[in-house]
């Protein structure tokens, strides 16, 4: 048998209430883990920053993007800054990570869209073309 495909959930921290990006993730994850393992920068920090230097953050992010076979990126928060997850897209496209955005709030954002591979229009329509593209 074949092991589960892994996918990082990636998308603004900065300028997004904790409780609405870790809902999104929780959505996410529960319409992969059947058939992916799911990580994203909240695991373990729920409830709170738990890291003691945010380097502590960034080098896991950069761990969990080596480990993982592909990329959903949320792109629905507007007025947000988009800076680490826009690192976080470019890290996975260097490492020939396939990268799936769904959301059009930055739509127009030349760094998201060269080093992205598709776009989709919600959060629905990503995970199943995740499906249909890397379930093993």
């Amino acid at each position: 048998m074949t092991s589960k495909k892994v996918i990082f959930l990636s998308g603004p921290m900065r300028g997004v209430l904790r409780k609405e990006g870790i809902e999104w993730r929780k959505k996410a994850e529960s319409l992969l883990k059947k058939d992916f393992i799911v990580l994203h920068a909240y695991r373990g920090r729920e409830k709170k920053e738990t890291f003691p230097d945010y380097r502590g953050a960034v080098i896991r992010d950069k761990q969990d993007i080596r480990r993982c076979d592909l990329m959903i990126v949320n792109d629905e928060f507007k007025n947000v800054s988009m800076i680490g997850t826009s690192m976080e897209v470019f890290f996975a496209h260097s490492l020939d990570k396939p990268v799936i955005i769904f959301g059009e709030a930055h739509k127009e954002d030349y760094w998201l869209n060269a080093h992205s591979h598709i776009r989709t229009k919600n959060l629905k329509e990503a995970c199943a073309l995740s499906k249909k593209l890397f379930k093993t």
